[in-house]
């Protein structure tokens, strides 16, 4: 097939370096012929302000060459894409999403897609309208512990959801740096559950096969580095099943890197899938042995760039594109996991039940 011409929107991100080194991985599938970003300072710029530290810390030397622009409709008009990397501040990830999508452009967006449900819903709405395939970097999705689990769920092994937990530590503040972008409220619209938690949002969607419908939450911040968003959440949920449910995140570790877990509790079994990628399963064993335990450890196969599931997500979004499907995590996700967000945020004022997506819960 003819290589998608394909374009990088957003310079100055957290994790565009690594999303630009997987996608010259696909050589043949993949020709980068443009970048853009409304700084036109970044045009000389080898590197973003900030980089996820497990990332290439600059871009490859071959970028210098891509043509730049600073104007969107400009660069849109010129370089007619047929895939753009979304990597932008949350707050803006939106409108560029309704830009590209009208204009018939595939979309790789780095998660959550938005700042909140609220601007995220037209974006989707946009992508609907267009045909145009959208993939939303939900990595967990796309390791093979979470496959494996899923997979499991849904050939009915849990049995009966009962309970959720989730938790996630992760490097301070500090580890950070308080100048990153991902602790500006104006840029990205809250602080770790927009920016992490809403992987295990995504993946509690998932997994269940169903939605989070009330909750009630509190967020913090808990260091002094005169950040403006959270940098520690805990969550009491419930699920439209009525299975109950707990989450907590936090930047609170004195070193890179992080570690937690998401586990389902069911009737039959329960199910807990490290970060690290252990998975460990208790019940629902032989008839012999009903209260199997059974533990597996996955190696981490570890590509250039965004890593394996980096690769694993453009393979998909080039599947989807070429055989007319939808990838495994789309805008609709995307919403989905923002309407919980925004919900967590609401409560967080005063304390109140929320309903996700609607009322008070109260």
């Amino acid at each position: 097939m003819t290589p998608l011409r394909t374009v990088i929107v957003g310079l100055n991100h957290y994790h565009v370096t690594g999303w630009v080194e997987s996608l010259a991985g696909f050589p043949d599938q993949i020709e980068i012929v443009g970048r853009y970003d409304a700084d036109p300072a970044r045009s000389d710029r080898d590197a973003p302000d900030f980089s996820d530290p497990n990332l290439s810390q600059s871009f490859p030397a071959w970028m210098s060459a891509v043509p730049f622009f600073s104007d969107l409709d400009a660069f849109v008009d010129s370089t007619a894409p047929d895939l753009a990397l979304l990597t932008l501040p949350n707050v803006q990830t939106p409108a560029a999403i309704r830009t590209l999508a009208g204009a018939g452009a595939h979309l790789l967006v780095d998660k959550p897609g938005g700042a909140g449900a609220l601007d995220a819903a037209p974006a989707r709405d946009a992508v609907h309208r267009s045909g145009v395939k959208a993939a939303v970097a939900f990595t967990r999705r796309y390791g093979p512990p979470w496959q494996q689990a899923a997979v499991a769920i849904r050939s009915g092994r849990l049995g009966r959801l009962l309970t959720v937990e989730a938790l996630f530590t992760t490097s301070s503040v500090f580890v950070r740096d308080p100048a990153n972008h991902i602790f500006n409220r104006s840029l990205m619209g809250g602080g770790i559950l927009s920016w992490l938690g809403v992987h295990d949002v995504d993946l509690i969607h998932w997994l269940t096969g169903e939605r989070i419908d009330l909750l009630q939450a509190m967020t913090a911040m808990t260091n002094d580095a005169g950040i403006d968003v959270e940098d520690t959440v805990s969550v009491s949920f419930k699920m439209a099943s009525g299975a109950l449910g707990t989450m907590h995140f936090a930047y609170a570790l004195p070193r890179p890197g992080g570690e937690g877990y998401v586990a389902l509790r069911g009737s039959d079994a329960s199910v807990r899938v490290d970060a690290s990628g252990t998975t460990t399963w208790i019940g629902a064993g032989s008839p012999g042995d009903p209260l199997l335990t059974e533990q597996t450890t996955f190696d981490s196969i570890r590509l250039p760039g965004y890593g394996s599931a980096g690769h694993a997500i453009i393979a998909d979004l080039r599947g989807a594109i070429g055989s007319d499907r939808q990838p495994l995590a789309t805008m609709d996700d995307a919403v989905a996991a923002l309407q919980v967000i925004d919900a967590v945020y609401e409560s967080a004022i005063d304390g109140r039940r929320v309903r996700v997506g609607g009322t008070d819960g109260a």
